[in-house]
């Protein structure tokens, strides 16, 4: 790194996107005040920023969307950064969230989300059951005769044995009349009946946000109706003045996501009909839990492809980047029910986003999307931040938040916001303002040279860590049972009803929160970027990232991927070591590479490289770990570790999340690999300094200490020098964080 580049940050324009603050628009906007805006963030050197539109209920911005005055003041935006050779942002909504084009993509209810019911209703023995029989899609069955075909329907009705879970075929308990078949149905056993039905919320009641996200069409409709009206206004500037464009919050509204694209797509990947099936997705036991899998990595896969492929391909062939963030990141649950499968979301992004709300920190959402963009070799993360955090957020609050962000991989702050205006109720729309208005405005030019440091340190290279992580997502599936009566917007929201689900979910948090705890860094490896992965010299190596790692975790996998599997083996063939926490794999996701995947897991304990722990033996995992990698930056002496408060997220959903209350004490530290050199970032999280030796592996010159505050470069202190490395000695200070300049 240039020495120049760290004490002057603000002259190197590489560096101008590392902090792009939501700008907003909240207020009726006057032209000379914009331009009044601009230069104030100029001179603290904010230059890129994201001009948003907010009504806050009313209490907001006071104007048209997309209309002749709306480009006119984007225009001036466009315009002053040219004129300065800055950058901007596009936010490609007004509110949230993305894709509905200010809700008129929604207007028509072909792309509104649709969604599945399914009704459970008790069948005494003996008693007499009756109900409107209709196809799955919820058509009448005139013109079906006793005669007719009956293979290729799928009713709207299943009737299964209470004590066994056997399905009675409804054609069995047809009464044929004029019109068609009716369903009468009686038997000496209990039974219970399940109807289903394809829903769609009404514009009025909700259904204006709920943009359908597995319907290509619709989001097709969103391009057209916003990016291609910005292309035809500032296409000129597109990847020179204007750089990327802003998703925020997508997610599935309800539990049970559909589309008409659905069962088709889902009989190509599976090879059955998931419309006879459908309605055991909210039933325990293994059929039902292989029908769970097949149904979450289909949802997972349309939303992945038909929205944000279907957005990334415009990107990549209008000049911009894409940028997104979505809807609970922080627990394995909130993947699953927001987006099928979170990781895989990151595939077409170009920067991979998240989104914080409060000052706590400690959570895995950040640390997941850096997961999810180092799985498939993404060069940028950003984090949307402070929402929240409240007024009385303090400058030292600000520094300390924004170094937690960087170790846990962001290398982007997006500040939620710079506010317009704080006329009114505007003040109370998730504030603090973090502009003009806010206490610690006149120290933000530091902020903005810490942010610019830690983003030059933390860009360009390679997050180091030895523990790769498989992320059990599939096994949660398995188990868990979608909760039909919650949307958005609760804060005890959804629950989790299955208690190996609730497991899985917990005891992930808890180990993976651990590790950070113990200064054991990790990634995280799925099933949908396993293809990135391949072995090599005996390690795993991320051949998008360039990340080697030594070691490998399995954590409550009781079913893993084919694909997986296949790299486990491999891996310990050359001679690496697998960790298997809690419960052992025994399935395949695809029920078609059981036996495969039998085979392998026989051969892996056969090979005496899988060391086994029990879920309540992580302890005892961290001990194994740090016994058995040759970590280069250990702590010797001083406090070695943090100490999380909330370790674990209890077995609901809360939406949105709001991080209080949340802590790190102590210290930790995290490492990437750049241009040669180790830069390890150490951040001491108590309220006083803290004294600590550190051992680096170095085979070059002593270590250097590059302060992200105060530019201030200078030699560490060493304590003695040892074959391999240093012994140095570090005075940590609060608030923020040093960063230790090593040879490799």
């Amino acid at each position: 790194m240039d020495k120049n580049v760290w004490r002057f940050p603000k002259k190197e324009r590489s560096l101008d996107e590392a902090q792009t603050p939501l700008w907003f628009w909240n207020d009726r906007l006057e032209t000379e005040e914009l331009k009044r805006q601009l230069e104030m963030q100029t001179e603290i050197g904010v230059t890129c920023t994201n001009p948003h539109a907010r009504r806050n209920n009313g209490e907001g911005y006071i104007g048209g969307y997309l209309d002749e005055r709306w480009f006119e003041d984007i225009g001036t935006v466009v315009k002053y950064k040219k004129e300065h050779g800055e950058k901007m942002w596009l936010y490609d909504e007004i509110d949230w969230p993305a894709g509905t084009c200010d809700q008129t993509v929604t207007l028509d209810e072909k792309n509104r989300e649709k969604y599945i019911t399914v009704r459970r209703i008790e069948i005494p023995a003996g008693e007499i059951f009756r109900a409107q029989l209709k196809t799955f899609e919820g058509t009448g069955l005139f013109g079906v005769r006793p005669e007719t075909d009956k293979s290729a329907l799928a009713y709207n009705i299943h009737v299964i044995d209470a004590e066994t879970g056997e399905e009675y075929p409804a054609e069995d308990y047809f009464i044929y009349d004029r019109f068609g078949p009716e369903f009468e149905f009686t038997s000496d056993r209990d039974c219970i009946a399940f109807i289903t039905k394809i829903n769609a919320d009404l514009y009025e009641c909700g259904g204006n946000g709920q943009v359908s996200y597995l319907n290509p069409k619709a989001t097709e409709q969103f391009l057209e109706s916003t990016y291609e009206k910005y292309y035809a206004h500032f296409g000129d500037e597109f990847g020179k003045t204007i750089t990327c464009v802003f998703n925020d919050e997508t997610r599935m509204c309800h539990a049970i996501a559909w589309s008409d694209e659905f069962a088709e797509t889902f009989r190509e990947q599976k090879g059955y009909d998931i419309r006879k099936e459908l309605f055991r997705i909210v039933l325990p036991g293994e059929q039902a839990g292989r029908v769970r899998c097949d149904y979450f990595d289909v949802l997972a896969y349309l939303y992945q492809h038909n929205y944000f492929g279907v957005i990334h391909e415009w990107c990549e062939k209008h000049g911009i980047r894409l940028f997104a963030h979505l809807l609970g990141e922080e627990t394995l649950f909130g993947h699953a029910r927001y987006s099928g499968d979170y990781l895989r979301q990151n595939r077409f992004q170009d920067v991979c986003g998240a989104d914080h709300l409060g000052k706590g920190i400690g959570s895995l959402n950040i640390k997941f999307t850096a997961c999810g963009a180092h799985s498939y070799g993404k060069k940028r993360t950003a984090v949307e931040v402070f929402a929240g955090c409240g007024w009385d957020m303090t400058f030292e609050e600000y520094t300390r938040i924004i170094t937690w962000m960087f170790q846990m991989g962001m290398q982007t702050i997006i500040n939620h916001g710079f506010f317009y205006s704080d006329r009114g109720d505007r003040k109370n729309d998730w504030p603090p303002s973090q502009f003009f208005q806010w206490q610690g405005w006149t120290r933000q030019s530091e902020g903005n040279d810490m942010i610019r440091r830690l983003n030059y340190a933390m860009t360009g290279g390679i997050n180091e860590a030895e523990i790769l992580v498989y992320f059990p997502l599939e096994s949660f599936w398995f188990h868990y049972l979608p909760d039909q009566e919650f949307t958005h917007g609760f804060f005890h929201g959804a629950f989790l009803r299955d208690e190996k689900a609730i497991e899985i979910d917990r005891e992930t948090q808890l180990m993976l929160n651990g590790l950070l705890s113990e200064n054991l860094d990790f990634d995280l490896i799925h099933r949908d970027a396993v293809e990135n992965f391949d072995i090599e010299g005996g390690q795993i190596v991320n051949r998008r990232s360039g990340q080697r790692f030594s070691i490998l975790i399995l954590p409550m996998c009781g079913i893993l991927p084919v694909e997986a599997a296949r790299l486990c083996e491999k891996f310990v063939q050359s001679g690496g070591k697998i960790v298997v926490l809690g419960e052992r794999p025994r399935l395949a996701l695809d029920r078609r590479d059981d036996g495969e995947q039998t085979e392998i897991m026989d051969r892996l304990r056969a090979s005496g490289r899988v060391e086994m722990f029990e879920a309540g033996q992580k302890e005892e995992l961290y001990r194994y770990l740090k016994d058995t990698v040759p970590y280069p930056v250990r702590i010797t002496e001083g406090c070695a570790k943090t100490e999380n408060n909330h370790p674990a997220y209890p077995p609901y959903l809360i939406d949105p999340y709001m991080h209080g209350g949340e802590n790190l004490t102590g210290v930790m530290f995290t490492r990437y690999i750049k241009d040669g050199k180790r830069n390890s970032l150490f951040m001491n999280y108590g309220d006083s300094r803290e004294t600590i030796e550190v051992f680096i592996e170095s085979r070059g010159t002593a270590p250097e200490i590059w302060d992200t505050f105060t530019g201030e470069i200078r030699s560490a202190e060493v304590v003695r020098k040892e074959e391999k490395g240093y012994l140095i000695r570090l005075n940590l200070p609060c608030h923020h964080g040093i960063i230790v300049v090593s040879s490799l």
